[in-house]
């Protein structure tokens, strides 16, 4: 990927699920990629691998800003539903935008969910609300699916 990038026949190179250590290692052999794409929500921040990409420039895209849906029925998210009058999905993918963070809600129920989620840009989460949701979140961390940042580096092996 890098000869081709060097080549000129793609611009870009991204990572999927990447931690700190994985993006080390890439940077140690002279590549940093342009994005780091990992499970990104309030309950599965990721703090350690969002510092590390903010500081070296690497985009950051969230996938299941939504938890696989898993959080959609919580308290606090309908909550903060009910005072910004969107869905619960609409404020998770708000706290993603407000974030900075590339996200990418997915869907199999059709346009409707599409444009639901697409509806996010016609208010803002408070400094407050940020704040609160990623700290609740915090509180009770869990990700939706697996997570390679948990193995040594004797389990994932050499780059």
């Amino acid at each position: 990927m890098v000869a081709l990038q060097k080549e000129g026949k793609i611009r870009s190179i991204g990572v999927s699920n990447f931690g700190v250590q994985h993006l080390e290692w890439l940077k140690q052999a002279g590549f940093v990629p342009a994005v780091n794409q990992i499970e990104l929500h309030p309950w599965w921040p990721n703090e350690d691998i969002v510092d590390y990409c903010r500081t070296n420039n690497i985009a950051i895209m969230g996938y299941s800003p939504l938890g696989k849906g898993h959080f959609l029925n919580d308290p606090y998210l309908i909550k903060l539903s009910g005072k910004y009058g969107k869905t619960p999905a609409q404020i998770l993918i708000r706290w993603s935008i407000q974030n900075g963070f590339i996200t990418i809600p997915k869907t199999t129920s059709g346009v409707e969910r599409l444009k639901e989620n697409m509806d996010v840009f016609d208010f803002a989460l408070s400094n407050e609300d940020m704040k609160g949701l990623a700290d609740y979140g915090r509180k009770n961390l869990q990700n939706t699916g697996w997570d390679p940042t948990m193995n040594s580096k004797e389990k994932f092996g050499p780059i």
